[in-house]
């Protein structure tokens, strides 16, 4: 899977290496990484250079059984240098920091302006079409955080995440997210139209207009 930066995802562990790598975790740092392979490559051949997320567990259900279920919450980003050996069923390896490069500060307060206004509108769409009641999510300040945090709510594919994950624009993160949401936006606010009309006219107990 491909964990972005403040995203907040559930987990089944049952694989004997991930059990053991939950309680060596678990008594440290409660930290682990995350990297997706690119497609039709194996774990064993995962490319030097693949950016990855450190995983902070939140919560861990451990069942009788040896199985757990863990909440686990994307932290900062990291550059996968090379497998180590060091005697564990679960894989290790050297890592080194991947941070975003300088924008250009007005076009990066612009685009995340554009974005937090469509996400809002599209929130409100989707609560609308569910008959969700209460406060939307509050949207992050930080335009990389932003651009994270929508992407993650659009649930976009595999793809796609691992290319926001890997790109060091927080400005192109947020034009790509713009975009998508752009993509989909009228259709939702469409679905939210004729849920409110069917709604009315569902409940519509007077007699029929003239």
């Amino acid at each position: 899977m491909v964990l972005l930066p403040g995203a907040s995802v559930p987990l089944h562990l049952f694989e004997p290496r991930y059990r053991a790598l939950l309680r060596d975790v678990n008594a440290t740092t409660r930290r682990f990484g995350l990297i997706m392979p690119p497609p039709d490559t194996a774990e064993a051949d995962l490319p030097v250079g693949r950016i990855g997320c450190v995983a902070v567990i939140t919560a861990a259900d451990v069942l009788p059984d040896g199985r757990a279920n863990i909440v686990i919450e994307g932290a900062e980003r990291f550059r996968f240098d090379g497998y180590v050996d060091r005697g564990t069923s679960y894989r290790m390896g050297n890592v080194s920091e991947y941070q975003d490069l300088d924008d250009e500060p007005l076009s990066l307060a612009g685009a995340a302006d554009r974005v937090r206004t469509l996400a809002r509108r599209a929130m409100q769409a989707s609560m609308t079409i569910h008959d969700a009641t209460g406060e939307m999510p509050v949207l992050a300040e930080e335009p990389g955080a932003l651009s994270f945090q929508v992407a993650h709510m659009l649930r976009v594919g595999t793809e796609m995440l691992y290319e926001l994950l890997a790109g060091r624009s927080a400005l192109a993160r947020l034009e790509q997210v713009e975009r998508a949401i752009r993509s989909g936006l009228q259709d939702i606010e469409g679905a939210a139209t004729l849920h409110v009309r069917a709604k009315t006219n569902g409940f519509h107990h007077g007699p029929p207009p003239s």
